[in-house]
């Protein structure tokens, strides 16, 4: 079983009791944790066990708190009620090497008599990580309801009673990743008011004492409880903004209360009150009692409505749900943890995981007036190149491609022979083709549009929303949701590998008969269904076509407030476009908007993995500040656009240098926590992404004001490293020291350290910038960007080899290597061959 358990890191095991000899208990456990799910044949109570195997100890109190709360027909109905019977289990593999349990149990007796829970459990190799949902399904002969208790929602999954004896006085720290401007900019320029805003949403970590009974629930997405040997965090897989920061732009508001919002997205004219508990539709309670604390996720508003059916057509089911447990109470352990879930748990298709670089031609747009007629074979060919000089993976289509909004075809007069050509021209450099959709817009002039007004989202005096571009919105929590993913099925099979979705914002639907209530239910009530379904149900529109194509990405633009998406949904099956311009706009070729944008992994450095985050910078040599924006772009993001033919073709080669220099590091990346030393226009202003083991990483520095020499000391597996790009260095054990010289204004540089070859062999130091480092068949070889010496490590089983290009200054040796010294001039190839 020890080998069984080490090669597949998860083991289902069947306990058996003495008599009878039948099981009892399903147990699921790695080498972090055991979980033991009760497993009755005669009706009783589910009772759910957590044991952390570091610790060797209890978790939870199995018997304290119900695993899961509803009021079904009226009445609270628990997983600690006698009426459970044991169905059946079964399991899948996920494709991000996880397991997928689902545990069937029925209600045998009671009130509920015939109901089905479905519990969903998803473990991993070796992780204290656990996804979790749960289901509640009723067969052909069986209907129920949910339903309010004291006039409030009362649905609560998952929930454990933490185990605190003797461990101090436990506290809780709480992250939200939805705060919009919920800081200053931190960076200026002339003219800029005090307290300017960087148009974004924020993280915000709140630490405080656990719950009193009664209090509000934090909103999450997570929240963190621990004490001196222990931490557990909640986590659940939502979207909502934090506040009503940002979302309003009231023009006028009547005497009668009526606010005539004219924010670009979402105008009309809406005739109730809009509050911050209204984006709160999930909390993570952590209630303090007298044997441990109660920790819950929880029903805020919208889950469901006051008597909303369970039939055979219509199953519950919660969102998906995580925790994880480590010894002792740091943050960054939990951070860790979190980074993990998001990155590798919460996504069972890596394609959106993997480092790519992308262009957009919505910059390129902005800088003609033709904002969509610039969209030509002619043009988009000729940025098609460009493009592919860059380093780019995938060429971004935006919006101007479509005939309209909400018919997602080709425009006839721009693009007359469709997708094909452009997909070709792709393919012969390599590159993927992306398109651009606002999911929810349509045209009001569109066959679609008259077609079904049923689904035209309305304002409460019963005139349309008007949308992106001043356009109508469809309501998504309907049968829209299904002839959206045709359409994007459509374009798949045309050759799109990537989507940009854009504009899904809170539009207040409360329109009937759709599947947010129907006329029986209060406009308020469809309103909150309807806000709690939109992100879900984009979410499995998101689902259903990785499903369709694995190797599909899909992008959710979050530029703005009231973008409903912002949240852990969308990572589970996509990444996230988090910028536009922030403090700056459109055609700023200099480095204010790209101090914008770096406030980004700023930030969110150690929280959300970076590798998650779209934003694309302008990556011109027109304002002197070339690298100050592209690299901007190497540390996250990956994103560039605008008109590339105003970029100089050396220029444009020298972007494409270094990208693939980036490229060639990110793949050891994606899982290091990044450092970021300073705010965003410190001097200095630094980023390091180091694998220390791997020997590989990337250091980015930055200066507002000039600095002549900053010196970084990188703790690293010096073994592993063959040569640092970009940067004067040195290695020494165990650490590299890197030269930096920022002696201008807004200057930038960069260090990449590659992983040492195939071959074993080293540049131990440079005193001069190394502009390429190649490991060849027959050795290696590099160019530097100045006159300089390098010290170079041949190992001796190479045998003696032959150097063209420099000069041989000293050569020694070792017990396992020759050490040379070189003599290099700027330009020149440098060639280190071994003896045939």
């Amino acid at each position: 079983m020890k080998n069984i358990l080490l090669q597949f890191g998860l083991t289902l095991l069947l306990l058996q009791s003495c008599a009878p000899k039948e099981p009892t208990v399903l147990q699921f456990e790695n080498e972090a944790l055991r979980k033991t799910f009760s497993q009755p044949r005669q009706p009783d109570a589910i009772s759910v066990e957590l044991y952390d195997k570091e610790q060797a100890a209890l978790l939870n109190d199995p018997a304290g708190l119900p695993y899961f709360e509803a009021v079904i027909n009226g009445q609270l109905l628990t997983a600690a009620d006698p009426v459970w019977v044991f169905e059946s289990q079964q399991s899948r593999s996920i494709g991000n090497g996880g397991t997928e349990y689902e545990l069937r149990y029925r209600a045998a007796t009671g009130p509920a008599e015939g109901l089905v829970v479905l519990i969903h459990q998803q473990l991993f190799p070796g992780s204290p990580i656990v996804r979790e949902k749960l289901e509640l399904l009723a067969d052909a002969e069986n209907r129920f309801t949910l339903n309010e208790k004291d006039g409030e929602l009362h649905f609560r999954f998952p929930q454990y009673r933490l185990r605190t004896e003797q461990a101090g006085e436990p506290q809780t720290t709480e992250i939200r990743i939805a705060s919009w401007n919920h800081k200053p900019i931190t960076f200026a320029k002339a003219g800029d008011a005090p307290g300017k805003s960087n148009h974004m949403y924020y993280p915000d970590v709140r630490t405080a004492a656990p719950d009193a009974p009664g209090d509000r629930p934090a909103k999450g997405p997570f929240r963190i409880i621990h004490n001196s040997d222990w931490s557990f965090g909640l986590a659940y897989e939502h979207a909502s903004q934090d506040n009503t920061n940002g979302l309003l732009d009231i023009k006028k508001k009547a005497e009668d209360g009526r606010i005539v919002d004219a924010m670009q997205g979402t105008k009309g004219v809406f005739n109730f009150e809009i509050k911050d508990e209204d984006f709160q539709f999930l909390g993570i309670g952590a209630v303090a009692q007298a044997q441990g604390i109660d920790a819950s996720v929880q029903a805020m508003r919208g889950a469901y409505l006051d008597g909303e059916p369970i039939d055979a057509q219509r199953p519950y089911a919660s969102v998906w749900t995580a925790h994880f447990h480590h010894t002792g109470p740091a943050l960054e352990d939990s951070k860790a943890l979190i980074r993990d879930y998001l990155l590798n748990k919460i996504c069972e298709h890596p394609a959106s995981r993997k480092p790519e670089f992308y262009y957009n031609t919505w910059g390129m747009q902005r800088a003609s007036e033709e904002l969509r007629d610039v969209l030509t074979y002619e043009n988009l060919f000729r940025e098609i190149e460009h493009a592919a000089d860059l380093g780019a993976d995938i060429f971004v289509l935006d919006d101007g491609w479509q005939e309209k909004f909400g018919n997602w075809t080709p425009n006839t007069k721009r693009l007359p022979d469709g997708l094909d050509p452009i997909r070709e021209k792709l393919e012969q450099h390599g590159m993927k083709m992306g398109i651009w959709l606002s999911p929810a817009t349509v045209d009001s002039t569109s066959a679609r549009y008259r077609a079904h007004p049923e689904w035209v989202i309305k304002d409460s005096e019963g005139n349309p929303i008007t949308a992106q571009w001043d356009h109508c919105a469809f309501d998504m929590v309907g049968p829209f949701q299904q002839v959206f993913i045709e359409d994007c099925k459509r374009l798949i099979d045309q050759g799109a590998r990537f989507f940009k979705w854009d504009a899904i914002n809170t539009f207040f639907s409360d329109l009937p008969g759709l599947h947010h209530g129907d006329s029986t239910y209060t406009a308020s009530e469809r309103r909150a269904r309807y806000e709690y379904l939109l992100p879900i149900y984009v979410t499995e529109a998101m689902r259903i076509l990785t499903e369709y194509e694995p190797e599909l990405i899909i992008e959710v633009d979050l530029t703005e407030a009231r973008r409903v998406m912002t949240g852990l949904a969308p990572l589970s099956q996509g990444k996230l476009f988090w910028m536009n311009n922030g403090a700056s706009g459109y055609n700023d070729y200099g480095p204010y908007r790209a101090q914008s944008m770096r406030t980004i992994p700023n930030e969110f450095a150690g929280i959300i993995p970076l590798e998650l985050f779209t934003y694309a910078n302008y990556p011109h040599d027109l304002e002197d500040s070339q690298d100050y924006n592209i690299h901007t772009s190497l540390i996250a993001g990956h994103g560039y656009w605008g008109k590339l033919d105003l970029t100089t073709a050396e220029g444009r080669q020298e972007v494409g240098a270094k990208t693939e220099l980036s490229k060639q590091v990110l793949p050891y990346l994606t899982d290091i926590a990044p450092e970021a030393e300073g705010k965003v226009g410190a001097s200095p202003e630094i980023y390091r992404m180091i694998n220390a083991e791997a020997g590989a990483g990337q250091v980015f520095t930055f200066t507002t004001e000039p600095v002549p020499a900053l010196d970084q000391k990188v703790k690293i597996n010096t073994e592993n490293v063959g040569a640092i790009l970009h940067t004067p260095f040195e290695l020494s054990e165990q650490e590299a020291r890197l030269q930096f010289t920022l002696d201008q204004p807004y200057a930038s540089g960069a260090a990449f350290l590659l992983p040492i070859g195939e071959k074993g062999v080293q540049i131990t130091a440079s005193n001069s910038p190394l502009l390429s480092w190649e490991v060849e068949a027959a050795g290696v070889a590099y160019h530097t960007a100045g006159d300089g010496v390098q010290t170079i490590r041949w190992p001796e089983e190479l045998g003696s080899p032959t150097v063209t290009g420099a000069v041989v200054l000293e050569k020694t040796k070792n017990s396992t290597h020759l050490l040379f010294k070189l003599e290099s001039k700027s330009g020149d190839k440098v060639k280190i061959k071994a003896p045939n």
